[in-house]
C-alpha cells in the first residue's frame, strides 16, 4: 500500500539508529495485513528528545513510536501516562496516542520472555539468573523473569549504583525472589556465574567489535543458557565463546521480533503476522 494523506505514522527513536532493523519488521508486517501505516527511523539526539515528543503531539496522523538508546529512560519525561509494566520498570519503549494523551509502555520484558521460552526453550521459574547490565533494556529483562518466578537475579553493572538502584525497585515488587547488586569487576561475579542457569548480556559490549566479551567465562557451566540481547551481529564473542564451552547460546533476535509484534499490536489494534515480521528481520540480517 503506498503512502497517501490517510497513512499513519510510526518511529524508532534513537541515536545513533542506522542500524535498526525495526522498520522493515514492522514495514513488513503493515503490508502483510495491508495496513495504511509506515514505519521511519528517526535519529534523535538526546537534546532533541522533548522536542520530538512535542512533534508527536503535533502529529494528527501519529500512530506510535519505539524508544531505543540512549532514550528509554529519560522519554518518561514528556508522557502523559505509563503502564503498570513502564512504571515498574522505569523505562519505556513503546509510545502510543492514547485520547489526546502520550502513554508509555515497554515490551522489552514480554519479548524476552517470549524468546526465551520458544527460542531458548527455557522457563525462567526457579532459575539462578546473572544479568550484566542497569540499562533501560535490563530493567525490561529484570522485571519479565521475576515476574516470570526467576529465584534469583543477579545484577552485575560498571556502576554499582545503577545496579543497586535496579535492585531496590525491583525487591520491593518482587519479595519471592532473592535479589543481588555487584560492581561488574566484583570478584562475587564469579560465584554468580557459576551458580546461574541463565546469563544475559543486556550491555553493549560486543555491539561495536563482536568478539569483546563483557566478563570472563571461566566457571560458566555448560547447562547455562546464554543469551545476548545485541542481534547484530548475531553471533556476539560472548555467544561465540559460549557455544565453544558447550552452552546453549540465544541472540537478541527473538527479543527485537516479539517485543516488535506486540508493540505494533499497540500501535494497530490488529494482531501482529510474526512470521512475515520474522522473515524481515532474517532477510535484513542478510543483507547488512
Amino acid at each position: 500500500m503506498g503512502i497517501t494523506g490517510k497513512t499513519r505514522l510510526c518511529f524508532v527513536l534513537g541515536h545513533p539508529i542506522a542500524h535498526t532493523l525495526s522498520p522493515a519488521m514492522h514495514n513488513a508486517g503493515f503490508a502483510a495485513l495491508n495496513l495504511p501505516y509506515v514505519y521511519l527511523p528517526w535519529a534523535v539526539p538526546p537534546e532533541g528528545l522533548t522536542a520530538a515528543a512535542a512533534a508527536f503531539r503535533a502529529m494528527e496522523n501519529f500512530a506510535g513510536a519505539n524508544v531505543t538508546v540512549p532514550h528509554k529512560e529519560a522519554i518518561r519525561k514528556s508522557l502523559d501516562a505509563l503502564s503498570p509494566e513502564a512504571e515498574g520498570i522505569g523505562a519505556v519503549n513503546t509510545v502510543v496516542p492514547r485520547d489526546g494523551r502520550l502513554v508509555g509502555y515497554n515490551t522489552d520484558g514480554e519479548g524476552f520472555l517470549i524468546s526465551l521460552r520458544e527460542e531458548g526453550k527455557t522457563d525462567p521459574r526457579g532459575a539462578r539468573v546473572l544479568l550484566l547490565g542497569a540499562g533501560g533494556g535490563a530493567k525490561g529483562v529484570a522485571y519479565a523473569l521475576a515476574s516470570g518466578g526467576a529465584a534469583a537475579i543477579t545484577v552485575a553493572n560498571r556502576s554499582a549504583d545503577r545496579a543497586e538502584a535496579l535492585v531496590e525497585a525491583l525487591s520491593a515488587r518482587f519479595p519471592k525472589c532473592q535479589f543481588l547488586a555487584l560492581p561488574l569487576q566484583s570478584p562475587a561475579v564469579a560465584d554468580a556465574l557459576r551458580s546461574a542457569d541463565v546469563l544475559v548480556n543486556a550491555t553493549a559490549v560486543g555491539l561495536a567489535h563482536g568478539e569483546t566479551l563483557p566478563l570472563e567465562l571461566d566457571g560458566l557451566r555448560s547447562t547455562t543458557l546464554v543469551c545476548d540481547l545485541i542481534y547484530r551481529p548475531p553471533e556476539t564473542g560472548l555467544l561465540k565463546e559460549a557455544r565453544r564451552r558447550g552452552c546453549r547460546a540465544l541472540n537478541g533476535l527473538g527479543m527485537l521480533l516479539h517485543q516488535g509484534a506486540a508493540a505494533f499490536r499497540l500501535f494497530t489494534g490488529e494482531a501482529p503476522p510474526v512470521e512475515a515480521m520474522r522473515a524481515a528481520l532474517v532477510r535484513g540480517l542478510a543483507e547488512s
